[in-house]
């Protein structure tokens, strides 16, 4: 009998609390296609992830295949922690199979490598309760700009205490790891700043105009719009707003929707069979003086350079990456695909819903500037960014605290891109 190749895969929660059960799914149906390979799958805490990869690189102990976020690519190639995997691309010729903009985050810019493969996409976008808006005399077009984003929010205001349930106009996180600035990201960039001066070679987001859009984003949770003071354990409101009502929106990826409300984007309106669906929208981050931005983000999949099942990595790699694999996924867990088959095929009837999703993908998406030490960097701005959330909960929060503490975690930043 020929003996079983085991293969170690580690995978973030990407379908929250169902993830080991959905993900383990898939394995059974792939051993049993290949019956000499045993998969053994851990699933790694985002807020754990980056720290557990580096160490685990640095000690040669990393898993065949592995998670990442896609703005962690170039450091992780740069610490060796990557195997290349330009000639089973090109072999493949898998470049047309993704989307630019997902494509980007795998490829090392300048050198031709492609260090890994893009598996999902991501975009923020402000999902809203469409019977509040409708109390409020609201409508999208009410959150189009910053000034009538504000107005929005304090017409939602109102309807607090005519409604036990609701706690507040926005619903946000306040979970300390990298969703915590993927949510920021968009108001810096909407401010008119950045993290990163042009050249990569020093930190911008102390800058004048980042600290504005930074500052418009905690005014928020700091009056109680996006209220996150009275949270026991640090969460993402998804369930409370989507099941609970609790707020009248929230600002997510388009995986949020789909597990709650099947269908959410792609299904036509004529064969929705979920009331829900008509009960919520989806619109644009508003515009700010910089213009309007969403964070274009994902994740991807690498190989480890010290695998020593390289082959059989790259076969499982292919089923994880495939069109049916990420069709599937996106009706269970509502990851949306960054294949472009995968991508046209659930979204072709240009729902309203769909056209929000498409246009934000294409047209305001936007990613962080690719850095070798950007991993690292991203573990210092999301400290940072924790930094306020306490701030904030403790009552010492103000403009001042924050223009202070950003200059202080840009002096960690620089000294990191001085090295």
């Amino acid at each position: 009998m020929q003996k079983a190749t085991y293969l170690k895969f580690w995978v973030m929660p990407v379908g929250g609390y169902e993830t080991s059960r959905i993900i383990g799914e898939e394995i059974s149906s792939y051993e049993k296609m290949h019956p000499g390979i045993k998969i053994d799958c851990s699933v790694i805490p985002w807020s754990l992830a980056w720290k557990k990869i580096v160490t685990a690189a640095k000690s040669r102990q990393l898993p065949d295949l592995f998670l990442i976020g896609n703005t962690w690519t170039r450091t992780l190639a740069a610490i060796n922690a990557l195997a290349d995997l330009t000639k089973e691309i090109t072999d493949e010729k898998f470049k047309n199979s993704f989307y630019p903009a997902a494509w980007a985050t795998c490829e090392i810019k300048n050198s031709g490598k492609v260090m890994a493969l893009p598996w999902s996409a991501d975009a923020r976008m402000i999902f809203y309760r469409k019977d509040l808006f409708e109390k409020a005399g609201l409508t999208a077009r009410s959150l189009d700009t910053w000034d009538s984003f504000t107005q929005a929010c304090l017409a939602l205001s109102e309807l607090k205490g005519k409604d036990d349930n609701f706690a507040g106009p926005l619903g946000v996180g306040d979970i300390k790891d990298s969703g915590l600035l993927h949510e920021i990201a968009p108001w810096v960039w909407a401010g008119g700043g950045d993290f990163l001066t042009p050249d990569g070679f020093s930190a911008a987001f102390c800058s004048e105009p980042a600290v504005k859009g930074m500052k418009y984003y905690f005014d928020l949770l700091d009056k109680d719009i996006a209220p996150i003071r009275d949270r026991k354990v640090p969460s993402y409101p998804t369930y409370d707003f989507f099941v609970l009502k609790r707020f009248a929106m929230i600002i997510a990826g388009p995986f949020a929707a789909p597990s709650f409300i099947p269908g959410f984007f792609e299904a036509p309106t004529s064969l929705r069979d979920s009331e829900d669906i008509d009960k919520f929208g989806v619109a644009f981050l508003p515009s700010g003086p910089g213009g309007r931005f969403s964070f274009l983000g994902g994740s991807n999949l690498a190989i480890s350079s010290h695998s020593q099942n390289k082959p059989e990595a790259w076969q499982f790699l292919k089923f994880l990456a495939s069109k049916e694999f990420q069709v599937r996924q996106y009706r269970s867990i509502g990851l949306l695909p960054s294949g472009i088959e995968a991508f046209a095929s659930l979204f072709y009837e240009g729902t309203p819903n769909q056209q929000v999703l498409i246009e934000t993908y294409k047209n305001y998406g936007k990613s962080y500037a690719q850095v070798d030490m950007w991993g690292s960097i991203e573990f210092i701005l999301t400290g940072f960014m924790g930094k306020i959330l306490d701030g904030i909960k403790q009552r010492r929060y103000s403009g001042d605290f924050l223009a202070t503490e950003a200059r202080k975690y840009a002096e960690e930043v620089d000294y990191l891109l001085s090295l």
